[in-house]
């Protein structure tokens, strides 16, 4: 860790120093609350000699007293002293338990010996400290040297005897306070340097460009709330919507030098979003007028339908079986000239089906017909899926989450990229903090936000994925029924690759006649020009109710894959999947499409009868 990640670290968990600091102040204070308080009781006395009658025998006498003076300190504790105290008290302790109680000072360069004694009793502290005192005095006399006419040479005399004390001693709650203040800062910041070193997950993105050693293209923003859709559509205005325009005009730099773009977008670890990212790009691809497809290659949790609302029956899959051409598969997501190509039944060899011939010639085919075909492919630490398909294309885009991506994990699959021959594009920081800056290009009035105790108790309401409806049929200026324009713009399923224009046109307008009878068709048959496109919508067209037409069954497309034995990446894969920290319902439930799905895909236009 360089040294400005430092303070970057403990700038962004500041809220560890106050909470420390807090729970330390209070913890101090608590403990003055509770701890018994002590009241101190302090006596003084002075030792002297008592002969010598010149100055020279006066300034050894002191001399002498002063290196005594540790002696008669440590006589002071001892039981000599004390047992006589508690014989006269009648203390309910021992010598030693006294002694506990019971502290001795004596200032540097001075005959004075300060004693103190400390109990729950003032009185009590102060009656101690006065025998202790008076015991003193009498056995240092006691045993200090004799003078040749059998008088004590020390004399020790008390200078002040010990009070009541009034306030008590201990605990002193200021400064405990101020103890606990600076313990819980010095924790808090121990707590940060832990996590810093400890925690290898990529936060930033400077950790980000400094593991893989490839530029950061874009970043996206972590949405606080669970919202319906991708935010492209949801939010066009939003930031977090102009983070996706950004990356795809990094992209475009990127790709300076061709004219198409085809690239995959897959992640380190299961759970980082790159579905989300994927979608978002696509949409955010193909609003700059470009014809972008999107395909999801994740042929082991595929999560593209379940986001867009598509039938996902028929896909990927089923073209690369030779089950269904790929035209007749390739969705358009209501308005927003999004192509998708969903992928269709799950197979039991998804790493076989993505490496054959047959895969590379769809990818050539796509790339060809295609302005920027989006791959959305498995995480690269479980499985080679993305490297395989990586390798057909410009290259893959890796996205990464900076709450659940670590730094082993990343670097992993960078390496298994490079080993494996693949271009990166670049990294997509996922869930990212949004910006606050009031100064933002775009703003818009948004929702006053709800107090913070219903936020907490309110229920979280699931998520229902954006299905946007088909395009309403227009009527004539009879409004009695539309006519054969109406119907061709009210077509919800995609256009086979390579059909031209004229021929749909042609193709609705031979769907009306047939509507209207025999007679009908064979006007709209004159009617049609040289090229197949009728000169003009036959009146009968308008004025015969058509019938129910028929729709085509996805699940008369649907594989039945055989059972087979499982490969060490798929039960990588499965240990991944089945790791409880990644049960969150945010990230992989798939927005229960299930319940606004359809499961067939109309090719024709369903009229209602007049």
């Amino acid at each position: 860790m360089s040294q400005h990640q430092y303070p970057a670290a403990f700038r962004r968990y500041w809220y560890v120093l106050v909470i420390s600091t807090i729970v330390g102040a209070i913890a101090g204070w608590g403990l003055s609350q509770v701890a018994t308080p002590l009241y101190t009781a302090t006596s003084s006395l002075y030792f002297s000699l008592n002969y010598g009658g010149t100055a020279n025998d006066l300034n050894q006498g002191s001399t002498y007293t002063q290196n005594q003076m540790l002696s008669f300190a440590q006589l002071a504790t001892s039981p000599l002293v004390l047992a006589p105290v508690t014989d006269e008290l009648d203390l309910s302790m021992t010598p030693s338990d006294l002694s506990d109680s019971v502290s001795v000072s004596t200032p540097q360069n001075t005959v004075i010996l300060e004693l103190s004694v400390s109990n729950t009793d003032p009185a009590e502290a102060a009656k101690i400290a006065n025998a202790v005192a008076t015991s003193l005095s009498a056995k240092v006399e006691q045993i200090a040297p004799k003078s040749a006419a059998g008088d004590t040479t020390v004399a020790v005399r008390v200078i002040q005897p010990a009070v009541t004390p009034v306030v008590p001693s201990s605990p002193n709650t200021r400064l405990n306070l101020v103890a606990g203040l600076v313990l819980g800062l010095l924790v808090g910041s121990l707590i940060i340097v832990l996590r810093e070193v400890l925690d290898t997950r990529v936060h930033t993105a400077g950790i980000a460009t400094g593991v893989t050693g490839v530029p950061l293209l874009g970043v996206a923003d972590r949405e606080r709330r669970r919202m319906a859709g991708p935010v492209v559509l949801r939010d066009p205005l939003s930031n977090s919507a102009e983070n996706y325009r950004q990356l795809r005009s990094n992209l475009e730099f990127v790709a300076v030098d061709s004219d198409t773009l085809g690239f995959v977008v897959t992640s380190s670890i299961p759970g980082e979003g790159k579905s989300v990212v994927s979608l978002n790009l696509a949409l955010a691809l193909a609003e700059s007028g470009r014809k972008v497809l999107l395909v999801d290659a994740d042929l082991r949790r595929p999560m593209i339908a379940a986001y867009t609302g598509l039938p996902g029956a028929a896909g990927l899959t089923s073209v690369l079986v030779g089950r269904a051409p790929v035209e007749d598969v390739v969705q358009t997501w209501g308005s927003t000239g999004l192509y998708v190509l969903a992928s269709g039944p799950i197979p039991p060899n998804p790493s076989e089906l993505l490496s054959s011939r047959v895969m590379a010639d769809l990818v050539d085919r796509l790339t060809r017909e295609y302005d920027v075909v989006v791959f959305d492919t498995a995480p690269m630490g479980a499985v080679a899926d993305a490297a395989i398909l990586a390798r057909m294309l410009d290259g893959a885009l890796v996205v990464v989450d900076r709450t659940r991506a670590h730094r082993p994990q990343l670097a992993q699959a960078m390496d298994s990229l490079e080993k494996s021959g693949v271009r990166v594009l670049g990294i997509v920081l996922n869930r990212a903090t949004p910006s606050k800056d009031r100064h933002a290009y775009y703003r818009r009035a948004a929702e006053p936000p709800k107090p913070w105790w219903r936020r907490i108790f309110s229920r979280r309401e699931p998520v229902v994925p954006i299905i946007l409806p088909p395009v309403p049929p227009r009527t004539s200026s009879r409004g009695d029924a539309p006519d054969a324009d109406a119907a061709a713009s009210s077509v919800s399923a995609p256009s086979p690759a390579g059909v031209s224009a004229a021929a749909s046109a042609a193709a609705v307008a031979a769907i009306v006649a047939s509507d209207a009878g025999p007679d009908a068709g064979r006007d709209a048959a004159s009617d049609a020009g040289p090229d197949g496109m009728p000169d003009a919508a036959p009146d009968a067209a308008a004025d015969v109710a058509p019938d129910d037409v028929t729709a085509t069954d996805i699940d008369g497309l649907e594989l039945d894959f055989p059972e087979a034995e499982d490969s060490p990446q798929d039960d990588e894969l499965e240990d991944e999947l089945g790791d409880p920290t990644l049960d969150d319902e945010e990230l992989y439930e798939p927005a229960r499409a299930s319940a606004v799905r359809s499961d067939t895909v109309a090719e024709r236009v369903k009229r209602p009868k007049l």
